[in-house]
């Protein structure tokens, strides 16, 4: 039997909906810096992928659990927003479901594996379920911070800690396997959905360059390098911001 996913919602109940979707080992409060923001226009819809209950080892069954909660709360359209792992969702829900999404903002996204990411992956899903998400807490910040906010902005990091160390380790391995299975970039080229990518110029986990790949094969889509990091919106949150609402507004 399937759980809908753990949710919150902000914002005026008759503005255009707006799902936020959150990166690998985190949860929906790493939102919570934008929100204020974000829920003036919209009425947000903070998703938690990590802990679900089922099978849910590929980025569609992700996608699917996303539209479930869309279902449930009668959501027939949503702009959707996904950081990291969070966009991989929404480019996987763009495919599954094209007529549900008004816009989708990708955010730091790698969207294609080789070899090498794919065995990382594996790796990390196979420490966490032997030794708990402990091990991969320390490289994490280091890899999603840029060293001068992790000394400048030490309770904005602890409190990512908190999330990363309160992750399930069986959903964090979920969702790391579909990440280590992700091939979507020969399907680009189908996405129907208006698409802005943002990339972090600072970002250690997902090049700028690659992602300005992505936005050079899906029809139409804008791309906008941002300074910053991985965790680009808690570094750089006016021009993160800034970013997704005039993009949002223009549909």
């Amino acid at each position: 039997m399937s759980t809908v996913l753990e949710h919150t919602l902000h914002g005026p109940a008759d503005a255009p909906w707006l799902t936020l979707s959150h990166p690998i080992g985190a949860n929906l409060r790493i939102w919570d810096a934008l929100l204020p923001t974000l829920s003036r226009d919209y009425r947000v819809l903070a998703v938690n992928t990590h802990g679900h209950s089922g099978a849910h080892d590929t980025m569609d069954a992700l996608a699917a659990q996303v539209q479930q909660l869309w279902k449930a709360l009668g959501i027939a359209r949503s702009h959707f927003l996904g950081l990291s792992l969070g966009g991989c969702i929404g480019v996987a829900l763009a495919l599954r479901t094209p007529k549900s999404l008004q816009s989708l903002v990708v955010a730091c996204s790698r969207l294609e594996m080789d070899a090498a990411a794919t065995g990382m992956w594996q790796q990390r899903a196979i420490l966490v379920e032997q030794q708990g998400m402990t091990p991969v807490v320390a490289p994490t910040l280091e890899r999603w911070f840029t060293p001068a906010f992790l000394a400048r902005q030490p309770a904005v990091v602890e409190e990512v800690r908190q999330q990363l160390l309160a992750c399930p380790p069986h959903g964090y391995a979920a969702s790391a396997r579909a990440l280590a299975g992700l091939h979507l970039q020969d399907r680009l080229g189908q996405l129907q959905v208006p698409t802005l990518y943002l990339a972090g110029l600072d970002d250690q986990a997902v090049a700028a360059s690659q992602i300005e790949g992505y936005a050079r094969l899906t029809p139409g889509a804008r791309y906008a390098a941002l300074a910053g990091p991985h965790i680009l919106h808690l570094e750089n949150p006016d021009g993160f911001s800034r970013h997704v609402l005039d993009f949002l507004a223009e549909h």
